[in-house]
């Protein structure tokens, strides 16, 4: 990445790939103060590359809705995946996948916010 970085660019397609592919390994081995550090990152760059409604800012969005749910950081998890899933509602529908993954994790959220 920091290679990418400096040939490339921090904006590069290439070097947001692989920003999101990182942070996904992060996640996956259970280190979620570093994936939240990432995705909060390629949120930013994400906004200013593609567009703070386009599906991959989206998808970088709800990855940061997981990592904070998996740290119990349940209110600000809540209030991101309201935002997402508006976001995929009015740009893909309800009844795109991504959508209806959103809503799903919404509900769980929801719910472990009442007990």
């Amino acid at each position: 990445r920091a290679i990418q970085q400096r040939v490339l660019g921090a904006e590069a397609m290439e070097t947001i790939t692989t920003t999101a592919n990182i942070a996904c390994t992060l996640n996956y081995q259970g280190k979620f103060k570093e994936c939240e550090e990432l995705n909060r990152e390629l949120i930013g760059v994400q906004r200013r590359v593609l567009g703070a409604e386009h599906p991959n800012t989206l998808s970088t969005r709800y990855n940061l809705c997981l990592v904070l749910y998996d740290q119990h950081k349940v209110r600000e998890a809540d209030a991101g995946c309201r935002e997402v899933l508006s976001a995929y509602q009015r740009g893909l529908g309800a009844d795109h996948p991504d959508t209806q993954s959103t809503a799903r994790l919404l509900e769980q959220i929801s719910e472990s916010i009442e007990h």
